[in-house]
């Protein structure tokens, strides 16, 4: 698949994992807030779960061993994050019937039934079209159905100056531009979509380059700030539901 997309994330299967393990750094701490945080969004959801840009499923695991899923399709446009996901989730879960397929989400169609809750982490930066990737997942959607949306937020001082300091570099070093919402953007595309904001659960300061400077000081800045970043942290999880 040519894609930059793609294969950027290929070149990352390796070590994403790595941040959901026991690494004592900013984005360790961050990607482990993350599932914890999506984990507790979801528990009410049952069934038939889609998770749009699985990674290396280390997400998708810890929703599957809470056994209220009985099918699971597990998507990633990178091939390498996808067999990486496949492995641990074969290896994990054998209560969920588990379908893997390879696919840029927005021009994936399910074979079958509609899903309860669809996952959609660490994806709307790399893809943008944020108007046209919600209505597609929401006709995705049972009755009832909800959708996990995951943003980092423009609002936010630490991304403004991480956008100023970065975006050339980015531009070169992936072949895609980074796509940037505020809270404004995500309201509007929901309202636009037809989907209601239920919850939202913010989190992690996001000190530009704390990693680079000093990850363990990093790590233990966002441990023990955590409570307030989760008021005024740079990154959103948002509870959708059709309005």
């Amino acid at each position: 698949m040519n894609d930059p997309v793609a294969a950027y994330f290929d070149k990352l299967s390796e070590i994403h994992s790595g941040q959901f393990g026991k690494s004592v750094s900013g984005a360790s701490f961050y990607f482990r807030t993350r599932l914890k945080l999506t984990c507790e969004l979801a528990s009410t959801s049952t069934e038939r779960l889609l998770d749009c840009s699985a990674g290396t499923g280390e997400i998708t695991c810890a929703l599957l061993k809470s056994g209220r899923f009985s099918h699971a399709t597990i998507i990633d446009i990178s091939s390498a994050m996808l067999q990486s996901a496949k492995e641990l989730l074969i290896s994990k879960i054998n209560n969920t019937q588990l379908e893997f397929v390879q696919s840029d989400v927005f021009k994936f169609q399910p074979s079958e039934s509609r899903f309860d809750l669809i996952l959609c982490l660490g994806l709307i930066a790399h893809t943008g079209r944020l108007d046209i990737l919600l209505p597609h997942l929401k006709s995705m959607l049972t009755p009832g159905g909800r959708i996990i949306l995951q943003s980092t937020l423009l609002d936010h001082l630490g991304m403004r100056i991480t956008r100023a300091l970065t975006s050339r570099r980015e531009l070169a070093q992936r072949g895609y531009r980074i796509s940037w919402f505020s809270q404004r953007d995500i309201a509007d595309a929901c309202h636009n979509a037809g989907l209601q904001i239920l919850e939202m659960r913010r989190h992690s300061l996001a000190i530009p380059f704390g990693d680079r400077l000093w990850p363990w000081a990093n790590f233990q800045v966002e441990r023990r700030l955590q409570n307030w970043a989760s008021r005024h942290g740079a990154d959103a999880i948002y509870l959708l539901g059709a309005g």
